[in-house]
């Protein structure tokens, strides 16, 4: 009776720089920030695949990768928050009606001085003027004295202090008080700032629409960064329902005041066509209109659309220039994309040491694709030596994020045994966590678990189920192993005419257990008519890769004759060139 094969051979690719990183309208991005922080075979043994996302080569730790996204437009990098204090103020929480209500009057304002792009591109040749508070000593000491008088400057550079812990402990609360002295006084960062806190929930109650009340005061004042971020409410619909066309406007009228940031949103909307009709040149040439102000993200992104091809030829050499001026300003996704150039070979001659040294600057900010890489270098051997338990810690590292690729990896690691000890329990595991967000290999690996019962109770419609999954994926090992299930009558009736539908889709992808599964089908007359020449096809086909079983079984048709035809068939003659070659003595 056949028995399913073990899943190893992937069916994603190998091009390493997957498409996530190139997310034009950024879904985890925030706000504008005042810093740089923007911050019939018995189962085979799986082979023990690590995955590299958008992979294409089999390798035997099938390739990896992630769609974490670390470094959007913009990051504050505000992680430790404390909720424990609400302040009260005269912007206490408002409906979404009342907030919207608010920013229609002072929309007209701003609508009216839309600037146009070459208005945008003088502006932003003048160098910008810094924000007041930025000007003000770093010293904690003067800063508290002059804050203390009521310098509205020295108050926000003291409300920075606390929030990023710089020459005092951090401490939110704290931070609150100093931004909201400044704003009482008209200051525009500070009421900007105050929205802020409120954006993030640092210090206060998480509130979008009381940030939209202060960072529409804030705009009131022409506050760029103000501008950006009400726009970027609008884009995402924090705070208030969502509208392109208004978020569109505000980007614009920050753009005009040459923030660079908002030219940046300006093209993503333009790269994913949303509110406006999708123009690759538009986007282009907004993130240009960023990238020259040495704006990271706008880098990235232009590295991004040479990588791809999108609105001009594909260039990885220019994908590299890009792409290294924003890694250099610490740009994650930047950084990591360097290392899989450096690692590829592409814009760039290969070289491991570099593209790992790209992969740890990223890995650091907690980019789980770069960790993922990371590990993948390490159980390959690629740059350093081959350390199967430095792989599993940095798969690790990744896979606690959620990211898929490195939980496959380390589902793998522990089915193999390597850089840990074997458990299929763990493997399942962590499989099924993989499996659970879409990935092929590890949803055709819980159907191997399940079907051999390793790792879990043997139960064949659960193996069914998962590889159901992964074949309507393309997976080629579950369609091969859905036609084994029925031509076996594992968890489903007996069925050779079903078996006989699976087994193609996998044979078509050259996968040679198909291709001799097919073959012996012929050969036996299940659910087709007995046909030697086309059992003697198949069986060649898997024969010249390598199978075992396939290669005695032509020799047996070699030997006997069996499939010659008066004159001898088509497919015997290619037996007959093939098998002395298969079968010479050894």
């Amino acid at each position: 009776m056949q028995q399913g094969d073990s899943p190893g051979t992937s069916s994603s690719g190998n091009t390493i720089l997957a498409n996530d990183h190139l997310n034009p309208l950024m879904q985890n991005a925030i706000v504008d920030a005042e810093d740089a922080s923007l911050q019939e075979n018995a189962m085979e043994t799986p082979p023990e695949s690590s995955q590299e996302q958008g992979s294409n080569t089999d390798n035997s730790i099938t390739d990896v990768t992630s769609t974490t996204e670390q470094d959007q437009v913009p990051d504050l990098k505000d992680d430790t928050a404390d909720n424990s204090f609400d302040i009260s103020d005269s912007a206490s929480s408002k409906s979404a009606q009342q907030t919207e209500a608010l920013l229609c009057d002072g929309m007209s304002a701003v609508a009216v001085e839309t600037p146009t792009s070459s208005e945008v591109d003088n502006k932003l040749q003048v160098q910008a003027p810094q924000e007041s508070a930025s000007i003000i000593s770093t010293d904690f000491s003067q800063a508290s004295i002059s804050a203390n008088l009521g310098d509205k400057n020295a108050q926000v550079a003291l409300g920075d202090m606390y929030k990023d812990g710089k020459g005092v402990q951090q401490d939110y609360k704290a931070a609150m008080e100093w931004y909201l002295r400044a704003a009482e006084q008209g200051d525009a960062v500070g009421l900007r700032k105050v929205g802020v806190l409120y954006h993030y929930g640092h210090g206060v109650t998480q509130d979008d629409s009381t940030a939209l009340t202060w960072y529409l005061k804030s705009a009131d004042k022409r506050n760029a960064k103000a501008q950006s971020n009400i726009g970027y409410c609008y884009c995402y619909g924090q705070g208030v329902p969502l509208d392109y066309s208004k978020a569109m406007a505000w980007f614009l009228a920050a753009a005009g005041q040459g923030n660079t940031t908002a030219c940046v949103h300006i093209g993503n909307m333009y790269n994913d066509g949303v509110g406006v009709p999708q123009d690759y040149s538009q986007a282009l040439d907004w993130y240009n209109k960023a990238a020259e102000q040495d704006d990271r993200h706008a880098q990235y992104y232009l590295g991004c659309m040479h990588l791809y091809g999108e609105g001009m030829a594909q260039s990885f050499s220019k994908a590299m220039e890009w792409l290294i001026k924003s890694a250099e300003q610490g740009h994650a996704d930047a950084q990591a994309n360097v290392g899989y150039l450096y690692r590829d070979g592409k814009g760039a001659t290969q070289d491991y040491s570099k593209a790992r040294k790209w992969f740890i600057k990223a890995a650091e900010q907690g980019d789980a694709d770069a960790q993922n890489h990371i590990g993948k270098m390490y159980n390959d051997g690629l740059g350093v030596p081959q350390d199967c338990s430095q792989a599993f810690d940095w798969f690790s590292k990744a896979a606690v994020q959620g990211d898929q690729y490195a939980q496959y990896n380390l589902g793998c690691l522990y089915r193999g045994g390597k850089g840990v000890g074997q458990s299929f329990s763990k493997a399942m595991e962590w499989f099924i966590k993989s499996a659970e967000q879409g990935h092929a290999d590890a949803q055709a690996n819980v159907g191997y678990l399940y079907r051999g019962g390793k790792g879990a109770t043997r139960d064949y419609s659960k193996a069914r189920e998962w590889f159901v999954k992964a074949a309507e994926q393309g997976n080629a090992y579950s369609q091969h192993n859905l036609g084994c299930l029925y031509n076996c009558g594992q968890g489903v009736e007996q069925d050779y005419v079903q078996a006989m539908a699976w087994y193609p889709k996998a044979a078509d992808q050259n996968y040679m257990n198909a291709q001799y599964s097919i073959g012996r089908m012929y050969k036996n007359g299940h659910g087709v008519p007995v046909d030697y020449s086309q059992a003697s096809v198949w069986l060649l086909k898997a024969a010249k890769q390598g199978h075992d079983e396939a290669q005695y079984a032509v020799g047996g048709l070699y030997e006997y004759g069996d499939g010659v035809v008066s004159g001898g068939s088509q497919a015997m003659a290619l037996v007959r060139t093939e098998a002395p070659r298969l079968f010479a003595p050894i």
